[in-house]
C-alpha cells in the first residue's frame, strides 16, 4: 500500500501540496530532533550530578581510608623491626636454655647413682636433692612458658642460676661422698 501512495504521489504535479507535505515532515524531523537533543540534556545533567556525587563519595572514603593505611603501615614496620631485633635474643635464650637442660640431666644421671647406692641417712640427703631439682626443672619450665608468651629474660641470669644449680649440686655430692666414707 505504502508502494502505491508513493506512486500516486508522484503522478500529482501539485508543487503546491508536495512542498506543504515536505514542510511538515521537516517540521516533524525538527520536532524530533528537539525533543531527541532535551533528552540529550537532560541526561547529561544527570550524569553530570552522579560523577560529581561519585568524586565526592570517593573522596571521603579517600580521606578516611589513608590514615588507616598508613597506621598500618607504621604498625607493620615497627612489628618487622621488633622481631629483627629480638630474634637473635631468642636465639641465644634458646641455646642457653638447652645448655642448662643438658647440665640438668647430668646432674640427675648423678643423682640417681648416688641414691641407687646410699644407705637410708644418705637417701633422705638425696630426697632433698632431688626436691632441689624439681624445683630447678620447675623454674626452667616457667622460663620456658615466659619466653613463650613474649618476655624475656636475660640471658645472664638464667647463665647464673645455670651455674648455681651445678654448684650446689656439686657440693651436695661432695657431701654425699664425704659422709659414705666418714
Amino acid at each position: 500500500m505504502a508502494t502505491m501512495c508513493f506512486a500516486l504521489w508522484l503522478e500529482e504535479i501539485d508543487l503546491a501540496g508536495t512542498n506543504r507535505l515536505i514542510m511538515i515532515f521537516i517540521g516533524v524531523v525538527a520536532v524530533a530532533l528537539l525533543i531527541m537533543a532535551i533528552a540529550l540534556l537532560v541526561i547529561s545533567v544527570a550524569s553530570a550530578k552522579a560523577i560529581k556525587a561519585a568524586r565526592q563519595s570517593a573522596d571521603e572514603i579517600k580521606d578516611k581510608v589513608l590514615p588507616l593505611i598508613e597506621v598500618a603501615t607504621e604498625i607493620g614496620k615497627s612489628g618487622q623491626a621488633l622481631l629483627h631485633d629480638v630474634t637473635p635474643q631468642v636465639k641465644l635464650i634458646s641455646e642457653n636454655l638447652a645448655e642448662t637442660s643438658k647440665i640438668a640431666r647430668s646432674a640427675v644421671q648423678q643423682i640417681e647413682t648416688t641414691v641407687s647406692d646410699a644407705n637410708l641417712r644418705t637417701q633422705r640427703q638425696v630426697a632433698r636433692v632431688d626436691g632441689m631439682v624439681t624445683a630447678a626443672l620447675t623454674t626452667t619450665t616457667e622460663v620456658v612458658e615466659a619466653v613463650a608468651t613474649g618476655l624475656r629474660v636475660p640471658a645472664q641470669k638464667i647463665a647464673a642460676m645455670a651455674g648455681h644449680a651445678k654448684l650446689a649440686f656439686d657440693g651436695l655430692l661432695a657431701r654425699f661422698k664425704a659422709r659414705q666414707r666418714g
